[in-house]
Protein backbone atom coordinates (compact mmCIF):
# COMPACT_ATOMS: atom_id res chain seq x y z
CA UNK A 1 0.00 0.00 0.00
CA UNK A 2 1.12 3.29 -1.12
CA UNK A 3 -0.98 5.64 1.04
CA UNK A 4 -0.27 5.16 5.09
CA UNK A 5 -1.61 8.40 6.63
CA UNK A 6 -4.89 7.75 6.57
CA UNK A 7 -7.91 9.99 8.07
CA UNK A 8 -10.76 7.92 8.90
CA UNK A 9 -14.46 9.44 9.49
CA UNK A 10 -16.90 7.06 10.92
CA UNK A 11 -14.87 5.05 12.67
CA UNK A 12 -17.09 4.11 15.57
CA UNK A 13 -19.89 3.06 13.29
CA UNK A 14 -19.90 -0.39 12.61
CA UNK A 15 -18.20 -0.50 9.19
CA UNK A 16 -15.81 2.01 10.65
CA UNK A 17 -14.46 0.12 13.28
CA UNK A 18 -13.87 -2.60 11.04
CA UNK A 19 -11.72 -0.36 8.99
CA UNK A 20 -10.07 0.93 11.92
CA UNK A 21 -8.95 -2.53 13.02
CA UNK A 22 -7.70 -3.33 9.38
CA UNK A 23 -5.76 -0.27 8.75
CA UNK A 24 -3.72 -1.04 12.01
CA UNK A 25 -3.57 -4.58 11.91
CA UNK A 26 -1.80 -3.26 8.67
CA UNK A 27 0.31 -0.79 10.12
CA UNK A 28 -1.06 2.24 8.43
CA UNK A 29 -0.97 4.87 10.32
CA UNK A 30 -4.20 6.48 11.27
CA UNK A 31 -6.34 9.82 12.49
CA UNK A 32 -9.87 8.60 13.45
CA UNK A 33 -12.21 11.73 13.79
CA UNK A 34 -14.79 10.90 16.78
CA UNK A 35 -17.39 13.51 18.35
CA UNK A 36 -17.34 10.91 21.70
CA UNK A 37 -13.74 9.33 21.76
CA UNK A 38 -15.16 7.25 24.70
CA UNK A 39 -16.82 5.07 21.91
CA UNK A 40 -13.83 3.96 20.63
CA UNK A 41 -12.70 1.00 21.39
CA UNK A 42 -9.04 0.10 20.02
CA UNK A 43 -6.33 1.07 21.83
CA UNK A 44 -3.39 0.67 19.81
CA UNK A 45 -1.62 3.95 20.31
CA UNK A 46 1.10 2.92 18.18
CA UNK A 47 -1.03 4.18 14.93
CA UNK A 48 -3.74 5.55 16.31
CA UNK A 49 -4.42 8.96 16.50
CA UNK A 50 -7.62 10.29 17.74
CA UNK A 51 -9.13 13.61 17.03
CA UNK A 52 -12.49 14.77 18.44
CA UNK A 53 -14.41 16.74 15.80
CA UNK A 54 -17.81 17.16 14.39
CA UNK A 55 -18.06 16.26 10.85
CA UNK A 56 -21.60 18.30 11.05
CA UNK A 57 -19.53 21.39 12.29
CA UNK A 58 -16.92 22.39 9.76
CA UNK A 59 -15.09 25.10 12.00
CA UNK A 60 -14.28 21.49 14.53
CA UNK A 61 -12.33 20.66 11.03
CA UNK A 62 -10.01 23.30 10.05
CA UNK A 63 -6.96 21.73 8.76
CA UNK A 64 -7.90 18.20 9.80
CA UNK A 65 -6.22 16.73 6.34
CA UNK A 66 -3.39 18.63 6.91
CA UNK A 67 -0.27 15.57 6.22
CA UNK A 68 -2.76 13.12 4.97
CA UNK A 69 -2.81 11.18 1.81
CA UNK A 70 -6.40 9.17 2.01
CA UNK A 71 -9.27 10.34 3.85
CA UNK A 72 -11.82 7.28 4.24
CA UNK A 73 -15.39 8.15 4.76
CA UNK A 74 -18.42 5.97 6.38
CA UNK A 75 -19.93 8.75 7.45
CA UNK A 76 -24.31 8.51 6.86
CA UNK A 77 -27.08 7.59 9.18
CA UNK A 78 -29.91 5.08 9.04
CA UNK A 79 -32.85 7.60 10.14
CA UNK A 80 -33.23 11.14 10.85
CA UNK A 81 -32.57 12.32 14.52
CA UNK A 82 -31.23 14.71 16.81
CA UNK A 83 -32.67 17.21 14.54
CA UNK A 84 -29.90 16.15 11.94
CA UNK A 85 -31.53 15.23 8.49
CA UNK A 86 -29.86 12.91 5.62
CA UNK A 87 -28.83 15.84 4.26
CA UNK A 88 -27.41 17.26 7.04
CA UNK A 89 -25.05 14.05 7.16
CA UNK A 90 -24.75 12.00 4.41
CA UNK A 91 -24.37 15.02 2.60
CA UNK A 92 -23.25 18.68 4.08
CA UNK A 93 -20.88 16.34 6.69
CA UNK A 94 -19.46 14.64 3.98
CA UNK A 95 -19.03 17.56 1.92
CA UNK A 96 -17.12 19.29 5.28
CA UNK A 97 -14.64 16.75 4.85
CA UNK A 98 -14.52 16.93 1.38
CA UNK A 99 -13.47 20.68 1.19
CA UNK A 100 -11.02 20.06 3.69
CA UNK A 101 -9.17 17.14 1.41
CA UNK A 102 -8.82 19.47 -1.35
CA UNK A 103 -7.77 22.36 0.52
CA UNK A 104 -4.80 20.24 1.80
CA UNK A 105 -4.01 18.13 -1.71
CA UNK A 106 -5.28 15.02 0.19
CA UNK A 107 -4.41 12.50 -3.21
CA UNK A 108 -7.26 9.79 -2.27
CA UNK A 109 -10.58 10.01 -0.86
CA UNK A 110 -12.66 6.36 -0.38
CA UNK A 111 -16.87 6.88 0.01
CA UNK A 112 -18.75 3.80 1.33
CA UNK A 113 -21.95 4.38 -0.09
CA UNK A 114 -25.03 2.38 -0.29
CA UNK A 115 -25.77 -0.08 -3.03
CA UNK A 116 -28.83 1.08 -6.06
CA UNK A 117 -28.67 5.05 -4.85
CA UNK A 118 -28.88 6.09 -8.07
CA UNK A 119 -32.33 4.24 -8.03
CA UNK A 120 -34.20 4.99 -5.22
CA UNK A 121 -33.12 9.04 -5.45
CA UNK A 122 -36.74 9.47 -4.36
CA UNK A 123 -35.63 8.39 -0.55
CA UNK A 124 -33.82 11.35 0.89
CA UNK A 125 -31.35 9.24 2.35
CA UNK A 126 -30.08 8.04 -0.97
CA UNK A 127 -31.45 11.65 -2.55
CA UNK A 128 -28.04 12.71 -0.44
CA UNK A 129 -25.92 10.00 -0.96
CA UNK A 130 -26.06 10.42 -4.54
CA UNK A 131 -25.65 14.15 -4.40
CA UNK A 132 -22.61 13.63 -2.36
CA UNK A 133 -21.47 10.87 -4.86
CA UNK A 134 -21.15 13.29 -7.84
CA UNK A 135 -19.91 16.31 -5.76
CA UNK A 136 -17.00 13.58 -5.14
CA UNK A 137 -16.41 12.56 -8.74
CA UNK A 138 -16.33 15.84 -9.64
CA UNK A 139 -14.23 17.35 -7.46
CA UNK A 140 -10.69 16.65 -8.99
CA UNK A 141 -9.72 14.23 -6.43
CA UNK A 142 -8.80 10.74 -6.85
CA UNK A 143 -11.96 8.97 -5.76
CA UNK A 144 -13.13 5.54 -4.77
CA UNK A 145 -16.63 4.54 -4.38
CA UNK A 146 -18.10 1.51 -2.52
CA UNK A 147 -21.15 0.31 -3.05
CA UNK A 148 -22.06 -2.61 0.02
CA UNK A 149 -24.57 -4.66 -1.23
CA UNK A 150 -26.15 -4.83 2.40
CA UNK A 151 -24.43 -6.02 5.65
CA UNK A 152 -25.42 -9.26 7.67
CA UNK A 153 -26.09 -7.33 10.43
CA UNK A 154 -29.10 -5.49 8.94
CA UNK A 155 -30.97 -8.77 8.01
CA UNK A 156 -31.72 -8.58 11.93
CA UNK A 157 -34.17 -5.71 11.28
CA UNK A 158 -35.85 -7.58 8.96
CA UNK A 159 -36.48 -10.49 11.01
CA UNK A 160 -37.61 -8.25 14.03
CA UNK A 161 -39.90 -6.38 11.36
CA UNK A 162 -41.21 -10.25 10.09
CA UNK A 163 -41.81 -11.30 13.82
CA UNK A 164 -44.09 -8.09 13.99
CA UNK A 165 -46.23 -8.80 11.10
CA UNK A 166 -45.39 -5.47 9.13
CA UNK A 167 -42.25 -5.39 6.66
CA UNK A 168 -41.06 -2.57 4.82
CA UNK A 169 -39.87 -2.56 1.62
CA UNK A 170 -37.68 -0.91 -1.12
CA UNK A 171 -39.44 -0.87 -4.57
CA UNK A 172 -41.01 -4.03 -4.86
CA UNK A 173 -38.94 -5.92 -2.77
CA UNK A 174 -37.21 -8.44 -6.05
CA UNK A 175 -33.95 -6.83 -5.83
CA UNK A 176 -31.43 -9.05 -4.79
CA UNK A 177 -28.55 -8.71 -2.89
CA UNK A 178 -25.90 -10.37 -1.28
CA UNK A 179 -24.86 -9.34 1.87
CA UNK A 180 -21.46 -9.50 3.31
CA UNK A 181 -19.67 -9.37 6.59
CA UNK A 182 -18.54 -5.75 7.88
CA UNK A 183 -15.37 -7.03 8.53
CA UNK A 184 -14.92 -8.80 4.73
CA UNK A 185 -16.12 -5.88 3.24
CA UNK A 186 -13.48 -3.60 5.36
CA UNK A 187 -10.82 -6.40 4.15
CA UNK A 188 -12.06 -5.44 0.54
CA UNK A 189 -11.91 -1.87 1.06
CA UNK A 190 -8.32 -1.54 2.57
CA UNK A 191 -7.08 -3.95 -0.06
CA UNK A 192 -8.21 -1.48 -3.20
CA UNK A 193 -6.58 2.00 -1.38
CA UNK A 194 -4.24 2.18 -4.25
CA UNK A 195 -7.01 1.62 -7.11
CA UNK A 196 -7.84 5.24 -7.77
CA UNK A 197 -11.18 6.42 -9.35
CA UNK A 198 -12.92 3.46 -9.16
CA UNK A 199 -16.71 2.90 -7.98
CA UNK A 200 -16.40 -0.74 -6.49
CA UNK A 201 -19.76 -2.98 -5.84
CA UNK A 202 -18.92 -5.54 -3.07
CA UNK A 203 -20.87 -8.24 -1.92
CA UNK A 204 -20.91 -11.85 -0.20
CA UNK A 205 -21.25 -14.84 -1.93
CA UNK A 206 -25.22 -15.85 -1.31
CA UNK A 207 -27.84 -13.78 -3.25
CA UNK A 208 -31.03 -12.82 -1.59
CA UNK A 209 -34.11 -10.58 -2.26
CA UNK A 210 -35.95 -8.75 0.52
CA UNK A 211 -38.80 -10.24 -0.33
CA UNK A 212 -37.80 -13.60 0.04
CA UNK A 213 -36.19 -12.38 3.79
CA UNK A 214 -39.81 -11.51 4.94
Amino acid sequence: MKDTNILLAGATGYLGNYILNELLEKKNQVIAIVRNPDKLQNSNENYLEIKQAEVTKPETLRDICKGINTVISTVGITKQKDGLTYMDVDYRANMNLLEEAKKSGVAHFVYVSAINGDNYQDLKIFEAKEKFVAALKSSGLNYTIVWPNGFFSDLGHFLHMAKSGRVFLFGSGNQKFNPIHGADLARAIVATLDDYNKELTIGGPDVLSLKFLS
